[in-house]
């Protein structure tokens, strides 16, 4: 059989642009790689401000409870478990824990003005074998920031003592154990709200002590 004059060409030029369509794919994969390599730590950033405010508005909410606590009893909640709460869960998260037997107490001796049931967690897992607050479930529960964290509260009295927390750190990868203690103002060399309280976020990092921690203060 004879072959055309020109089929030779066509099937050069065929086989030209099947070359050139497998450049254009791997070119446009490469411009998403990097569009993905550009706009995800971008997403990511823009997520952890939205928390950050979020957390820092959920903390003056609770602040203005702690507040209304502290007028009507007296005194702040304690940070600290109550010597007759029996049986006492474990010292992790205690701060924080105690506050919420505080504004939520089982017996109903104070009511708090907030609905914080989306905003609960147990890191520790701890279980009382009974309720110490107002829910049936006898896990003792923390007030959480927007990452899932427990959120650190200190009584005045216990700034310099602290507190053990577990949080999950974002560059870790896993959860850490870390102690708390009250952030202290570089300018005065005093602890921020030295007469009152302080709430603390670990912010977006999820670990304690660092520069995006948010708390119930302005640095």
């Amino acid at each position: 059989m004879l072959t055309h004059p020109t089929e030779p060409w066509r099937r050069r030029a065929a086989s030209a642009r099947a070359g050139f369509s497998l450049i254009e794919l791997l070119a446009v994969i490469i411009i998403v790689g990097l569009l993905f390599a550009f706009l995800i730590p971008n997403l990511l950033s823009s997520k952890d401000a939205v928390n950050s405010k979020m957390t820092s508005t959920w903390l003056n909410q609770v602040s203005a409870e702690i507040a209304a606590y502290g007028r009507e009893k007296g005194d702040f909640p304690p940070s600290t478990f109550p010597r007759k709460l029996d049986p006492k869960p474990s010292k992790t998260n205690m701060g924080v824990e105690s506050l919420l037997i505080a504004l939520m107490p089982a017996d109903g001796s104070y009511l708090a003005g907030g609905d914080y049931d989306d905003r609960l967690g147990n890191t520790d897992g701890d279980d009382s074998k009974r309720p110490h607050s107002r829910f049936q479930s006898s896990e003792v529960f923390e007030l959480c920031d927007h990452w899932e964290n427990p959120i650190a509260y200190l009584h005045r009295r216990d700034y310099e003592k602290g507190g053990t927390y577990l949080t999950y750190s974002e560059e870790m990868g896993d959860w850490i154990e870390e102690k708390v203690v009250a952030a202290v103002n570089p300018t005065t060399g005093s602890p921020y709200r030295q007469d009152t309280f302080q709430l603390i976020s670990a912010g977006p990092d999820g670990e304690f002590g660092t520069a995006d921690d948010i708390g119930n203060f302005k640095r």
